[in-house]
C-alpha cells in the first residue's frame, strides 16, 4: 500500500518529541539504524535541535556523505559509542512505542548536464521520504535565515528566517541512485523544464504511456497561461498560510514551522500528482 510520509524537518525544535520530558529522558532518540551490509540496529542518537538549515546535514558531514563519526549510545545509561556515517544506509527515528516518526535513506545524486546527459555528481545526501511507491520521492523544506550575530543575546535565532523553496528527489525502487528534477541554480527556463521532465523520464524508466504523458506535460509548460496559474496559486497559497498562521495562537517558532510545513506539502503534491500518472500507466 501506498503511504503518505510526513517529511517535514521541523527545524528549530526537537527532531522527535515536541512535547516537554524530564533532560534525563530527553537527551537521547531511538533510532533504527540499517548499515551497509545489511544488519539492523535499535541504538540512541543524541537528540538533534536545529538551529538553522537542516543541522542534520551538518551531522553527516554536509550535503556530502563525508568520513563523519557518528555518536550513539545502546541503552540509556550505556557508554557513548561511534560509527562512520557511510556505514549507514538509512535511519527510522521512533517514538516511545518504537513506531516511526520519520525516515530516512542515503541517496547517490545524478543530474543531467547542459547535453541532457544523466551523470553522478558524486554527492550522497541523507533524505526524509515524502512518498513511498514504485518511484519513492524524498525532499526537504529550506529556509534562509538572516544573520543577526549581532542581535541581544535573549533573542532566538528563528526570529529573522522564512522558508524559501523545497527540494525533491526520484527514485526508481529498481535503481540505486536519485535524481532531481529540479536544479535551482540552473537559470535557464527551456533547460530546467527539460530536466523536469527527462528526471521523471529517468525514475519511470521504460514505460512507453508514462512517456508519452510526461511529453504531452512538457509542452503544456510552455503555455503561458498554464505556467501563470501555477504561478499565482503557489502566492496565493503562499497568502493564504501565512495569513492564518497570524490568526493561530502559535509562538514565532510554531508559526515559522506551521508556514513550512503547510508550503513544503503544498509543493510535494505537484510530484505526487505526477508519479500517481506512473502508477497509474505503469502496473507492472
Amino acid at each position: 500500500m501506498k503511504k503518505y510520509i510526513v517529511a517535514i524537518l521541523l527545524f528549530f525544535t526537537a527532531i522527535i518529541y515536541s512535547q516537554k520530558t524530564d533532560k534525563k529522558n530527553s537527551e537521547y532518540a531511538p533510532v533504527e539504524i540499517t548499515k551497509s551490509d545489511g544488519t539492523k540496529m535499535r541504538v540512541l542518537f543524541k537528540r538533534v535541535t536545529l538551529p538553522g538549515l537542516s543541522n542534520f546535514k551538518q551531522i553527516f558531514g554536509g550535503n556530502q556523505n563525508t568520513n563523519v563519526k557518528i555518536e550513539y549510545k545502546t541503552s540509556e545509561n550505556g557508554s557513548i559509542e561511534k560509527m562512520n556515517s557511510k556505514d549507514i544506509v538509512s535511519l527510522k527515528f521512533l517514538d516511545k512505542n518504537e513506531d516511526e516518526v520519520r525516515a530516512y535513506e542515503r541517496l547517490s545524486i545524478r543530474m543531467f548536464d547542459r547535453n541532457n546527459v544523466l551523470k553522478d555528481t558524486k554527492q550522497v545526501l541523507y533524505m526524509p521520504q515524502v512518498y513511498d511507491g514504485k518511484i519513492s520521492i524524498y525532499g526537504e523544506a529550506n529556509f534562509i535565515c538572516q544573520n543577526i550575530s549581532r542581535a541581544p543575546s535573549n533573542r532566538n535565532n528563528f526570529i529573522n528566517c522564512e522558508y524559501a523553496y523545497s527540494t525533491f528527489y526520484l527514485k526508481n525502487n529498481d535503481e540505486n541512485f536519485a535524481v532531481t528534477p529540479l536544479d535551482i541554480k540552473l537559470f535557464n527556463v527551456k533547460r530546467s523544464y527539460d530536466n523536469f521532465v527527462n528526471a521523471f523520464k529517468a525514475a519511470g524508466k521504460e514505460c512507453p504511456e508514462f512517456t508519452k504523458y510526461l511529453e504531452a506535460f512538457r509542452k503544456k509548460m510552455d503555455d503561458k497561461e498554464f505556467e501563470k496559474k501555477i504561478r499565482e496559486d503557489a502566492i496565493s497559497y503562499r497568502k493564504e498560510v501565512k495569513k492564518k498562521s497570524r490568526e493561530l495562537d502559535l509562538s514565532k517558532e510554531e508559526r515559522l514551522n506551521y508556514v513550512g510545513e503547510k508550503l513544503f506539502f503544498y509543493e510535494a503534491q505537484f510530484y505526487i500528482g505526477i508519479v500517481k500518472e506512473y502508477e497509474k500507466n505503469c502496473p507492472n
